[in-house]
């Protein structure tokens, strides 16, 4: 007997080119061997749109931790210049009490002394890196 050598990978190409023009093929040869081309179908769809919800949710952690960790270097960078700014605020709203021990005060304490407004204020200059 001769040997003959075959090339599978020209083998896959026509194969792929057929079922190409011939989609209902592949259904005929699945339904053959005993599959339904339609739950096949289905079960592909639904693994892809897991795979791309995995794939989004990956990104946002990822964007979210990048965000976290960028507002943890802009809190201990600005850590120092906030508590002066604090203590300037707590100064202008009660000039005659004495403010020595900032880390000793509560939210209590600092909210009963300052307003919404000069939280927000504050909040604002933190996020614009704008203490000074």
């Amino acid at each position: 007997m001769k040997n003959i050598k075959v090339n599978t990978d020209q083998l896959n190409d026509d194969l792929f080119l057929m079922i190409r023009e011939q989609p209902e093929l592949l259904d005929e040869f699945l339904q053959q061997e005993g599959y339904n081309p339609a739950e096949i179908e289905k079960k592909a769809i639904s693994k892809i749109r897991s795979l791309l919800f995995k794939h989004k949710v990956a990104l946002k952690k990822a964007q979210q931790e990048s965000l976290y960790s960028r507002a943890i270097a802009v809190f201990v960078s600005a850590q120092e210049n906030t508590k002066e700014v604090i203590l300037q605020l707590l100064h202008q709203r009660a000039p005659k009490l004495q403010f020595n021990n900032l880390e000793k005060m509560d939210e209590s304490d600092l909210k009963a002394i300052l307003d919404e407004s000069d939280l927000l204020e504050l909040m604002d200059k933190i996020a614009k890196d704008d203490l000074v």
